[in-house]
């Protein structure tokens, strides 16, 4: 089944059976809340009998799932499985997440209130560090971007046509997932992960949708799986941390090598781990002076000695600029209302700050009531 394709009764009831499990609800439990008998959600669950709107709102709303879940197919998304991180099994949350990103995504371009851009720029699967480094410069060349740090990365990957979304998963949530939607793509991030990993998450992402990767839904299944994650993630150290300015900035340094280390950090807008892998990775520090790196993460007082302030990006809840501005522009002309402007932005606005309505010339109203000549 196609993604947008409605369901047929008997899929729907699936749909509610497969969420009810997942929730831990049973059917007696699940029925008395929506004062049904249990024989009546057995039947719905079987696709024996029809369920009514108001029964799929009140079920949607108990197993707090989106109403369209039940109704339309999804996209597949493909969760990252990072080698780096000990978050290799898939998520609950992200998996509804991005769903629902996805969906909403595609609701926006198919009423025409988003156009994501379309990047033509389609490169192989890496299969060794120096091919990894290689697609980095080119995806660097294609932006314009050089080799010096790339700073607001959302805007970036929108560019490349990646909308992406940066949410409060939990820790436990794993870090980034990535849906395919045909010409462009949509990525969800971790938002309570620290802002160093969420960059390097989206840079990771970015690269699953530049190398146009297809996984199935179980990624364990996948064959090199874990090898095209580890080629991934060197894109992504690669793309954040270039090799030319990286190595001009350290060799131009003062200082020892952890203060050298902390002021690349901070500039790159990296993790600390990251930027200690790719350092021992250009050569540039040996791996015992890497792991002495490791075991000496910056604290609040180095940036303050070094006159320094970390910028965070990619903060929770919050989605990628030209996403949240077509939401925006689409209610402000009256075509959304204020909780499904609220709902797609994912709460980062409150309905009182939403802007004030767009008045409609008067020209506009007098076609809108005239009689028809």
């Amino acid at each position: 089944m196609s993604p947008g394709q409605i369901f047929e009764q008997k899929q729907i009831g699936q749909r509610i059976a497969d969420a009810r499990v997942e929730a831990g609800r049973t059917q007696a439990d699940l029925a008395a809340t929506l004062g049904l008998d249990r024989t009546a959600l057995a039947k719905i669950e079987a696709g024996a009998r029809k369920v009514s709107a108001v029964e799929l709102a009140g079920i949607a709303s108990e197993l707090q799932r989106p109403l369209d879940w039940f109704l339309v197919e999804s996209p597949q998304p493909v969760v990252s499985r990072r080698a780096d991180a000990a978050v290799g099994h898939r998520s609950m949350h992200l998996d509804r997440a991005v769903d629902k990103a996805a969906r909403d995504v595609e609701f926006l371009v198919g009423q025409g209130f988003l156009n994501p851009a379309v990047s033509d720029l389609q490169l192989p699967t890496p299969r060794s560090v120096s091919e990894a480094e290689r697609a980095a410069d080119r995806v660097r060349s294609s932006l314009g971007q050089g080799t010096e740090p790339l700073v607001q990365l959302a805007d970036i990957a929108e560019r490349l046509g990646l909308v992406c979304f940066s949410l409060p998963l939990g820790e436990s949530s794993g870090d980034g997932a990535y849906v395919s939607l045909g010409d462009f793509g949509v990525a969800v991030i971790n938002g309570d992960t620290d802002p160093g990993r969420r960059r390097f998450t989206l840079a990771h992402e970015i690269g699953h949708h530049v190398f146009a990767d297809e996984y199935s839904t179980d990624l364990s299944l996948a064959e090199n799986g874990d090898e095209t994650e580890r080629r991934v993630n060197e894109f992504a150290s690669h793309l954040l941390l270039p090799r030319e300015s990286v190595t001009r900035r350290w060799q131009a340094g003062a200082g020892e090598p952890r203060e050298k280390a902390v002021r690349l950090g901070v500039e790159y807008r990296v993790s600390w781990s990251a930027l200690c892998s790719q350092l021992k990775s250009l050569g540039l520090v040996t791996d015992a002076e890497r792991r002495a790196l490791l075991a000496h993460p910056p604290t609040r007082a180095d940036f303050i000695e070094l006159g320094m302030a970390v910028v965070e990006e990619l903060h929770p809840p919050s989605a990628s600029p030209r996403y949240a501005q077509a939401v925006l522009r689409a209610y402000r002309g009256g075509k959304l209302g204020a909780n499904r402007t609220v709902d797609l932005l994912w709460g980062s606005v409150a309905k009182e700050e939403l802007p004030q309505l767009d008045a409609l010339p008067v020209e506009a109203l007098r076609r809108e009531f005239d009689p028809l000549p």
